[in-house]
């Protein structure tokens, strides 16, 4: 190898592992909600935040220049705005905002941060709560989670529908979060009495609630919060969808989980479980060698399953005819059993 090639080969190695700047710099941003503050009052200068939202002077003074920049801020004489095409997004309040999957990756990329921790000793590490808080945090997952279901829950829905495994009365959402997947099933499901209940934690059944009265389905959807790992699952369901769940828990919570599961179905009802599942040689596909890393830098025990091994997990437990009904390479792949 020439000096030169060399060179090059170490500028690319150092540019990857700097890749976090320019990340923590717009993640930043939205952690203090600088966007939607400058939205709601346009023109505020350094000394302005700083003094409506206690901000400390030197280091804002170098984060918002950055957001100049790198273009998500336009200054002009000394006061700051949003530029006009990343309103809607960075904007917490919008509709259309993605601020909220922005914190969330903050929070993520806190675990990430120490990965090599995780490797040496077998755990994650001690969590670095952000400065909102871990409440606000979990807020943030739940709406992060939400912006990523708006587009894959219908197409995912639409995909059930098509080969016959959406036909439904009454629905059981565990870990429903906001209610993305439970709408996205009631307005694909052919029969317009059918009715759904989302089972979460009080904080993803606020989101819920606030969601859902939006909606059409507002009068066809209760909610039962509480803890799934603990309490009883509603009854009488004829569809259990588990979705995104599983990869945060070792098998033992898993089985219990189906077990529950088949316990809350009538007979013929099915349950669908909706992940990214890793090949048999753990070396892809991508999506899933790189959640598992996720996982492993968040959770004690979550893990990335292979699809046969959920298939057979579902055997023990009772179900039959388990099979991979939508295979995927990312988090829209759909394990399905009937009782």
């Amino acid at each position: 190898m020439t000096t030169q090639d060399q060179k090059s080969v170490n500028q690319e190695l150092i540019g990857v592992g700097a890749g976090y700047i320019k990340s923590m710099v717009l993640i930043a941003g939205c952690e203090l909600d600088i966007f939607s503050k400058l939205i709601a009052e346009p023109g505020l200068t350094l000394d302005d935040l700083c003094a409506k939202h206690n901000f400390a002077a030197r280091p804002l003074d170098y984060l918002l220049g950055s957001l100049v920049a790198q273009g998500y801020l336009k200054k002009r004489d000394g006061k700051f705005f949003v530029q006009e095409k990343y309103k809607s997004a960075l904007d917490l309040n919008s509709p259309t905002s993605v601020a909220h999957m922005l914190r969330h990756q903050g929070s993520c990329l806190r675990g990430w941060s120490q990965l090599a921790y995780t490797v040496a000793y077998g755990a994650p590490a001690p969590y670095l709560v952000g400065v909102n808080g871990a409440e606000a945090e979990g807020v943030d997952f739940i709406l992060a989670m939400n912006d990523i279901a708006e587009s894959l829950a219908p197409t995912v829905a639409g995909r059930l529908k098509e080969r016959g495994l959406l036909n439904f009365t009454r629905l059981l959402d565990l870990g429903g979060a906001s209610g993305t997947y439970s709408r996205a099933l009631l307005d694909a499901n052919a029969n317009p009495d059918a009715t759904a209940i989302i089972f979460d934690r009080p904080v993803g059944i606020a989101e819920a609630r606030a969601k859902m009265s939006e909606t059409r389905f507002a009068d066809r959807v209760d909610f039962y919060s509480g803890d799934f790992y603990v309490d009883p699952y509603p009854k009488d369901v004829d569809f259990v969808w588990i979705s995104a769940i599983i990869h945060q828990q070792d098998e033992d919570a898993t089985k219990l989980m189906f077990e529950n599961s088949y316990d809350a179905l009538r007979a013929d009802g099915r349950v669908a479980i909706r992940d990214v599942f890793i090949n048999a040689a753990h070396d892809g596909p991508v999506a899933a060698t790189t959640f598992g890393l996720n996982m492993a830098v968040r959770t004690q025990a979550g893990m990335v399953y292979e699809s046969d091994r959920v298939i057979a997990l579902l055997g023990e437990v009772g179900f039959r005819n388990a099979r991979l009904a939508l295979p995927a390479d990312d988090m829209t792949a759909v394990i399905v059993a009937e009782k």
